[in-house]
């Protein structure tokens, strides 16, 4: 990713977070809270580079991996579209731009975040691979990322259903830690599942469509 495209990446997020902070309020109030934490990852990725040093790197990673969930927890927002009641009485659509417009405040960020997201796991696989001299591991940035993915998956439970943030991690790890130890069970592995399957359909298709377009330029 260019510097340029780092920046413009950045900027959307600081616009949508300022007019989140002054703008959007009552029901979808969340969407402040969650679009910040979403974003710290992806802030923390471009620092990920093979420049920092390896203490740097790896503090950093640490970071990195225990606020990343919060990107794909942006998809189970997707159930508070129930709340714009989108349906007229004949069953089809509302044609209402409040409505729309609301929409597009669920859907954006959530798009923005599931995709840089998903580029940026791919990214510090690949640094994971090299640092931790993986690079004859077959399919090891593949391996790698499908670890990071099932771990954001259990990050998405812990989020949607535990009500535990990132930032509780600093506030009191004690009772995390508690948590994290009781919360196992088939239906919770069910749950993991079906998010980490979902992350990995997404980052084929990225990784597909990225492999396309190369041939496409190259051609």
């Amino acid at each position: 990713m260019t510097r340029l495209q780092r920046w413009l990446i950045r900027l959307i997020y600081w616009l949508f977070i300022g007019f989140a902070a002054l703008s959007i309020h009552g029901a979808f109030s969340f969407l402040l809270l969650n679009t910040t934490l979403a974003y710290i990852p992806i802030e923390l990725s471009f620092w990920l580079t093979d420049r920092r040093s390896a203490f740097m790197f790896w503090l950093l990673a640490i970071i990195w991996l225990l606020f990343y969930p919060n990107a794909p927890y942006l998809m189970t927002d997707l159930f508070h579209l129930s709340l714009l009641n989108p349906y007229a009485v004949n069953g089809l659509l509302k044609f209402d731009l409040a409505m729309w417009r609301d929409f597009a405040y669920l859907v954006g960020p959530t798009m923005v975040s599931v995709i840089v997201g998903t580029f940026s796991v791919d990214q510090l696989a690949g640094e994971f691979q090299r640092r931790l001299h993986l690079t004859k591991l077959p399919g090891g940035r593949l391996l790698i990322s499908t670890l990071l993915f099932l771990f954001a998956a259990i990050g998405v439970y812990v989020g949607r259903f535990l009500r535990l943030h990132s930032i509780y991690l600093l506030i009191t790890p004690q009772y995390i830690i508690k948590q994290l130890i009781d919360m196992w069970s088939l239906k919770m592995l069910a749950f993991v599942l079906i998010i980490w399957g979902l992350q990995l359909l997404i980052y084929v298709v990225w990784r597909f469509t990225l492999a396309a377009a190369k041939t496409t330029v190259s051609k």
